[in-house]
């Protein structure tokens, strides 16, 4: 036990500089955007379901502003 109890404070500060930096959380998709994405666009609710809210708002900027 005392020799685990080394290692581990050895570990300890060897990795005690390490940082790990969390990705910002990711915003959800409204669900009257997703709604429109889904039936106004056409997209599948799997690929609305992956895309973050600045994806989304950008899919249907894009296809409002398209002459159709």
């Amino acid at each position: 036990m005392v020799q685990l109890g080394r290692v581990i404070e050895r570990l300890g500060a060897l990795a005690d500089h390490i940082r790990v930096e969390q990705p910002p959380p990711r915003e959800p998709v409204p669900d009257w955007l997703a709604d429109r994405l889904i039936y106004t666009v056409g997209m599948s609710r799997e690929d609305v379901a992956a895309l973050d809210l600045q994806q989304a708002v950008d899919l249907w900027a894009d296809f409002r502003s398209s002459p159709r």
